[in-house]
């Protein structure tokens, strides 16, 4: 059963999945960073994965769960990864909560706006507007380096700013009258 305590904003949680599990990042409308982190996953990784999802979902209750759209033209995802993805969306459906698909294109364009063109640039500036992140910030990484387990906190939360970002831009206008 759903519980809204009054909420004003729109509760979201984007997630990312990395090869070591995934990261999430919980916003109330797109100012308020509630929750961050990462759940790291070694063995039965689908299983665990659907499981710490529902355990999110449970313990948030989210209005909508934010995640890669793996079908775009672009996403360069394993079929494993779609699979487990369209996975999620369905836990979700089954706790009441929406699903939504942002493509990482899409991202990047959002982003760019504010000359944020790379993934580390994006992570920037994500922690400049949420410090509570800039801790978590992992250094800039060399060509020959793996990617830094943290860099999917901010890639969940790209995810999830841009789906809030493009919400709010496609919100119906008020008609007449003073709109400031």
């Amino acid at each position: 059963m759903k519980r809204n305590y009054g909420r004003r904003f729109l509760r979201v949680l984007a997630v990312d999945l990395s090869t070591r599990g995934f990261g999430y990042a919980i916003f109330e409308g797109p100012d308020m960073l509630v929750d961050w982190g990462t759940k790291d996953i070694r063995v039965d990784k689908e299983r665990i994965t659907l499981r710490n999802i529902g355990d999110l979902l449970q313990r948030y209750e989210p209005s909508v769960l934010v995640v890669e759209d793996c079908a775009h033209v672009t996403a360069r995802r394993t079929a494993r990864i779609a699979r487990l993805t369209e996975q999620m969306l369905a836990v979700a459906r089954t706790h009441g909560v929406s699903g939504c698909s942002v493509p990482r294109a899409a991202v990047y364009r959002h982003f760019a706006e504010n000359n944020a063109r790379t993934k580390y640039e994006i992570a920037v500036a994500l922690a400049n507007g949420f410090p509570a992140l800039a801790l978590r910030l992992p250094p800039k990484r060399k060509p020959w380096q793996s990617e830094d387990p943290r860099t999917s906190i901010f890639d969940a939360a790209a995810f999830g700013i841009t789906y809030l970002a493009r919400r709010r831009s496609s919100a119906p206008r008020p008609k007449g009258g003073n709109t400031a």
